[in-house]
């Protein structure tokens, strides 16, 4: 049988390692750990990115059913943290939606990667 540690990373694709890693970092908070040519590492604990370049990467999945990345949110605030995305220039592609005990945006990154932002009342 084999043994899983945990998950290691996350793999998404870049047209612009650059730009994506200035969307993760600069707004996500995600601190870069490593950076080539071909790929970027980055993490937030206890999860990681890796951006790989891919020329004229585009994400396919228009449905975040299908596939999305979904973080919590650590805010007072959400009506803040949705007016400092669009002060960032983020489209918010859908909401904010209601959920249990909270409610959710959906955005997505540089390359369209769809990305869940959520809270929950305490």
């Amino acid at each position: 049988m084999i043994l899983l540690e945990g998950l290691h990373h996350i793999s998404l694709g870049s047209a612009d390692l650059s730009r994506s890693i200035a969307f993760y970092r600069d707004i996500l908070d995600f601190e870069l750990v490593e950076e080539a040519e071909s790929h970027a590492l980055l993490r937030l604990d206890p999860v990681s990115i890796r951006l790989n370049k891919i020329s004229g990467y585009k994400a396919r999945s228009k449905n975040p059913a299908e596939f999305s990345l979904s973080f919590i949110l650590d805010v007072d605030d959400f009506t803040d943290a949705i007016n400092e995305l669009e002060a960032a220039s983020i489209t918010i592609l859908d909401g904010p939606l209601p959920i249990t005990d909270g409610e959710s945006i959906l955005v997505a990154d540089p390359d369209g990667n769809l990305i869940e932002l959520f809270y929950r009342e305490s």
